[in-house]
């Protein structure tokens, strides 16, 4: 949801063969949406998103992304430093990995976290 993250998204999906080729929901905090410490309404919302692709499009992947610098984590000043930052995006997009896949077992579920680097630039790092 992050205007930031806009063109290096639209780039890494036409690298990847996924422009115009896929669904895009962009929610501000992304994966955190699905965790249980979210409203269920809030979740509900997300999954009912997966469930319609999976319905009218017949999609078999999710990809989730987080990105560094995050205002629904509170930015990058709410971390002690970036290695915290990271850890804490990455478990949360592994947690929700695992909900997703609770929920729907027959998807893939892919996860990656954009870093913004202080320069400006952004690179995608595939998680776990």
């Amino acid at each position: 949801m992050d205007f930031r993250f806009g063109s290096a998204i639209k780039k890494h999906l036409e690298e990847n063969g996924l422009m115009d080729n896929c669904d895009i929901v962009s929610l501000a905090g992304a994966a955190k949406n699905i965790l249980p410490s979210t409203p269920e309404a809030e979740r509900e919302l997300v999954l009912r998103q997966i469930e319609i692709s999976k319905r009218l499009h017949h999609i078999s992947e999710v990809i989730l992304l987080n990105h560094t610098d995050c205002g629904a984590y509170g930015g990058r000043a709410a971390f002690a430093d970036r290695a915290v930052e990271d850890t804490k995006h990455k478990e949360d997009l592994a947690e929700a990995k695992k909900l997703i896949l609770e929920r729907f077992p027959d998807l893939t579920v892919t996860t990656a976290l954009a870093q913004l680097e202080p320069d400006g630039r952004i690179h995608f790092e595939k998680t776990v």
